[in-house]
């Protein structure tokens, strides 16, 4: 799927928004679902996340996906999407 360089990779923007969306109405609920980007209300959620978030690791993932979908841009359904899962940690140069 993505070919950017440091950038997560496709499973691991999957993953980390299905540990953050706010349910099934949700733009990362959309994303983690289908690998929909709506831009605007995806980087609206990470956001508001980020303000109320103190630990480091949790934030460097919430800004490395920040970064993932301002690389990827609006974006409609990916095909095989719901195969992509990755639980490696997001590095600090990632983010």
């Amino acid at each position: 799927m993505s070919v950017f360089t440091n950038v997560i990779s496709d499973g691991q923007a999957r993953r980390i928004a299905s540990e953050w969306h706010g349910g099934i109405g949700s733009a990362l609920y959309s994303f983690a679902s289908s690998g929909a980007v709506d831009f605007e209300w995806i980087m609206l959620e990470i956001r508001c996340e980020l303000l109320n978030l103190d630990a480091e690791t949790l934030r460097r993932e919430l800004l490395a996906l920040g970064k993932y979908v301002r690389s990827v841009g609006c974006r409609p359904r990916q095909e095989g999407w719901c195969r992509l899962w990755d639980d490696t940690p997001v590095n600090v140069e990632n983010s």
